[in-house]
């Protein structure tokens, strides 16, 4: 009896261990197994628990993506049918991330790892294939409390991403977007795999039930080296988006490549996946059915944390007014509206200085005084096309004093209805930060643009390979056959001051002023002087007895712009020198306008203080 009883309590105990083991185990796989998706799993597709605070819809490894490297748009398609629900895309190839090719072959890309899946990668030309199409759905319930998107997407070289055929990110994609014109593109170079994480509060595109998700990856060019995709993970969030409204303060106007082409450069600190809209008139009621929209390049500066966004708008007709906005498709925001006019190319009337030169150490004295000389140009003439400016906007070339200097320079309102047109000077020094401020200054090439019959020549003297200067702008002259010729460049070669017998100065000198007037280069605007003075009409380096009047064939103007701002002043010593037709016998700041018709050119230069009348120079052909 007795061994029966200790026998029925062993078996209770033993019964309590075995059930109290069986609840843990119970506990332990439930709370090991409580992921963000079900266990029922089918094509890629991940099957979400709106209840849950984050659920996964995609994870590298796990998710099938359905996918396209046959070298062309998918079949049948316009540039965005691929990317809808209803899309057949049953003739792809399958597998879960990660994708690339390296030449052709898989190699180590990134952490020491090899994409699993290889990617076509030639053309039948050889030529790297320029794009590559990604599919993958998933499923949701009821979205519950979803406030956004999160995710970490690694790529090379640029990557769009759809949702149920909605744009809603991408990244270092090129100014304007692709075309089948032009499939290849990125914003920055790409030595290394990029890596993103984003937020996307943007949601009208996700729907209960089915979505699907879809990729668009591009080469930079047709020779790169390799590419690469990898969603790492995309996942619901209850957070709410802490992205605050669009600041426009980083944001100016560029001059394009004629008159009816203006550049938006835009600085931020936020990243994102920005559009530029626009329309007809000054409305901003007008933006809810735009002309046009466009998909702004941008890339990191590398400096301050900032990024740099471009968009370019073209074949606006001369006369009109219109009105754009920047709207950030991540997160639904829309910046102002803002509105300016592209002013008629006869007659023309453009702004005219010199050296900016913003100071760090007078910073708010000098942005106060550029500021005014700015309002100085548009109370002259409300009308004016463009401000042109002939380098040194800044005075460091320190990262983080340039930066402060070139946020000073851009401050000024007018400047995001007003395009301005620069040129590059010898305080230019970081040229990484100057690529990101504007675009035409990209690697620090000369270019040109067209304002009716003048074509504008900006020269990078600061470069002194002089030959190819003069080649390239002797090609531009004989494919434009421009009326009117002006150059800028930051040098002046017929200055006032002793700076005119500098070593640089003086071989820039002998390199240009002949081959100017063999060009028949009608006047040079230059700075780095911080004096204004104008010269005689100059046939090559000589100096003619007119300085105004009827201007004959190879004879030049020369203009020296001085300080818009004040910043900066040098000492004004010895004689005039023989070519100076005119010049400011004191330190001032001057802003100057100058007025193009057919057959006349008219150069009117005014205090910066005072806004009197200094200066008046007609010239006639």
């Amino acid at each position: 009896m007795k061994n029966t009883d200790q026998q029925e309590r062993r078996k209770l105990i033993l019964g309590t261990l075995l059930s109290l083991i069986l609840i843990a185990f119970v506990l332990f796989f439930a709370v090991a197994n409580r992921q963000s998706y079900t266990s029922k799993e089918r094509n890629g597709t991940l099957k979400t628990m709106a209840e849950e605070r984050t659920v996964t819809l995609v994870e590298s490894g796990r998710t099938v993506w359905r996918y396209w490297d046959a070298g062309e748009t998918p079949a049948g398609t316009d540039l965005r049918q691929w990317t809808l629900p209803d899309y057949d895309d049953s003739d792809w190839k399958s597998g879960t991330g990660t994708f690339g090719s390296e030449y052709g072959r898989l190699e180590k890309m990134v952490n020491r790892k090899a994409p699993r899946n290889l990617l076509n990668y030639y053309l039948p030309d050889q030529k790297a294939i320029p794009a590559y199409y990604f599919r993958t759905e998933f499923d949701v319930g009821d979205l519950g409390n979803v406030q956004c998107l999160t995710g970490k997407i690694h790529y090379d070289d640029a990557v769009l991403m759809y949702l149920n055929g909605e744009l809603i990110y991408a990244s270092n994609v090129c100014d304007g977007g692709y075309s089948p014109e032009n499939p290849y593109g990125s914003a920055a170079r790409v030595n290394e795999v990029e890596s993103d994480s984003f937020v996307i509060s943007n949601l009208h595109a996700l729907k209960p039930g089915r979505n699907v998700l879809a990729i668009e990856l591009h080469q930079r060019d047709d020779s790169s080296s390799d590419i690469y995709f990898d969603l790492e993970t995309l996942e619901t969030s209850s957070e709410s988006s802490r992205t605050q409204p669009l600041d426009l303060t980083g944001l100016i106007l560029e001059q394009g490549s004629e008159s009816g082409q203006v550049i938006v450069n835009w600085l931020t600190d936020k990243k994102g996946t920005y559009e530029l809209i626009w329309a007809s008139g000054d409305d901003k009621r007008a933006l809810l059915s735009p002309l046009g929209r466009k998909l702004m390049g941008g890339q990191k500066t590398g400096i301050g944390g900032t990024f740099s966004y471009h968009g370019q708008l073209s074949d606006l007709p001369e006369g009109q007014s219109f009105v754009y906005q920047i709207v950030d498709l991540q997160h639904d925001l829309r910046s102002e509206a803002v509105s300016f006019s592209i002013q008629p190319e006869q007659p023309l009337t453009f702004g005219f200085v010199g050296d900016v030169q913003i100071r760090t150490e007078h910073l708010e004295e000098n942005q106060a005084d550029w500021q005014k000389a700015v309002d100085t140009l548009i109370q002259l003439r409300p009308d004016v096309s463009f401000i042109l400016t002939a380098g040194d906007q800044v005075n460091s070339s320190n990262d983080e004093k340039a930066l402060k200097e070139y946020q000073a320079f851009r401050s000024p309102a007018a400047l995001k209805q007003i395009p301005m047109a620069i040129n590059i000077g010898n305080h230019e020094g970081n040229e990484k930060l100057l690529a990101s401020q504007f675009q035409r200054l990209d690697k620090g090439a000369d270019y040109y643009y067209e304002y009716g019959d003048t074509l504008f020549y900006a020269l990078n003297c600061m470069d002194e390979d002089t030959q190819a200067h003069l080649d390239k702008l002797s090609q531009v002259i004989a494919r434009t056959q421009p009326r009117w010729i002006i150059v800028t460049m930051h040098y002046s070669l017929f200055g006032r001051k002793d700076r005119s017998e500098d070593e640089k100065v003086i071989a820039a000198r002998k390199a240009y002023a002949e081959a100017f007037s063999d060009l028949n280069v009608d006047v040079v605007l230059s700075g780095h002087d911080h004096v204004y003075c104008r010269s005689w009409l100059m046939k090559g380096a000589e100096a003619t007895d007119r300085a105004e009047g009827l201007k004959r064939r190879g004879e030049t103007l020369y203009v020296s712009g001085g300080t818009p701002s004040g910043s900066k002043y040098y000492e004004i010593q010895g004689e005039v020198p023989e070519w100076i037709a005119y010049s400011i016998p004191e330190q001032q700041a001057t802003v100057s306008l100058i007025t193009i018709s057919k057959n006349q050119l008219i150069l009117e230069t005014y205090s910066q203080a005072t806004q009197e009348l200094t200066d008046r120079c007609e010239i006639r052909k």
